[in-house]
């Protein structure tokens, strides 16, 4: 394992940008509001509907909640007042672009959700332009390590590399998915063709249950695909992709994984993934980082 220095230089937004919509879970009314950070800030969130303006800061430490979606906490403390639910798309967006610094103002508990996918935060911050600051950027380059997840066939390889990539398979037992694969380097240019229009999708006979748990106040078939017993609701009434499901996996992961905070060069294996096993395999990574940083002579 090792930090490598790249000849690259570190990215923030250029210009201010903002995004408006309404939460997925919540169905709050949120202003999302991307703004330029300087160098080795990493990601920050604040909450401007608070007291105080809370900062939180999007790292693995921070996450209290994996239901159907990542939840940040302020303080990393699940019972505090300041959150911000369902953050995997944004930094999804974030990672798809190489952007590393970022201040994210949000008027609200949850960004919006657009139509599911995180292309219309790429899209936002493409008009507002990227911006390179005068600092290498670092890479974390792992060891080799294996992750299983509970008896569900979840598994994750983590394998060093000399660039980024996934390979995320998932296997539901339902005829309109089934085993579905996707393998590709996780660079801007294949990020927004292979991942970042890709929905975010449930089961028809989930909605009601999502809904006694105080979930899906914001979904519609305008921003998910619901998937039925032989078809597929949504407002395009088709799917993105023939395999769009797995695509809107690894988006997801694309996004739990920029929790760790440093950009990785590594394979990351996935199967049957969920933003908890994602966590824990951020946070797993995350020892392997520290104990590098501890390490290496300052």
């Amino acid at each position: 394992m090792r930090i490598i220095t790249g000849p690259e230089k570190q990215k923030t937004v250029a210009t201010e940008a903002s995004f408006k919509g309404i939460g997925l879970h919540t169905g709050s009314k949120c202003t999302l509001t991307f703004k330029p950070a300087p160098a080795d800030h990493g990601v920050t969130f604040i909450r401007t509907d608070l007291p105080g303006k809370p900062v939180l800061h999007a790292d693995s430490a921070h996450v209290t909640s994996v239901i159907r979606g990542t939840t940040l906490s302020e303080g990393g403390d699940k019972d505090a007042a300041a959150k911000v639910h369902t953050v995997e798309h944004v930094l999804s967006a974030l990672a798809g672009l190489g952007l590393d610094n970022m201040v994210i103002e949000l008027d609200a508990n949850e960004p919006p959700v657009a139509d599911g996918s995180s292309y219309p935060f790429i899209e936002t911050l493409r008009k507002a332009g990227l911006r390179e600051l005068d600092a290498p950027r670092r890479f974390f380059q792992p060891d080799r390590m294996e992750y299983v997840g509970g008896e569900t066939g979840t598994l994750y390889l983590v394998e060093p590399s000399d660039d980024y990539s996934v390979d995320v398979t998932i296997d539901f037992p339902h005829p309109l998915i089934g085993r579905q694969s996707l393998v590709s380097a996780v660079t801007p240019e294949t990020y927004v063709a292979d991942f970042s229009r890709a929905r975010t999708f449930c089961f028809d006979f989930e909605v009601e249950a999502l809904k006694r748990q105080g979930l899906a106040k914001g979904g519609s078939l305008d921003n998910a695909v619901v998937v039925g017993a032989d078809r597929i609701h949504n407002r395009e009434k088709v799917l993105r992709f023939p395999d769009e499901f797995v695509r809107h996996k690894a988006m997801d992961l694309v996004g739990d994984l920029f929790l760790l905070g440093m950009p990785l060069k590594a394979k990351i294996t996935a199967v049957r993934v969920g933003h908890g096993y994602n966590v824990n395999l951020v946070k797993k990574i995350a020892e392997q980082l520290e104990a590098c940083r501890a390490s290496t002579p300052v």
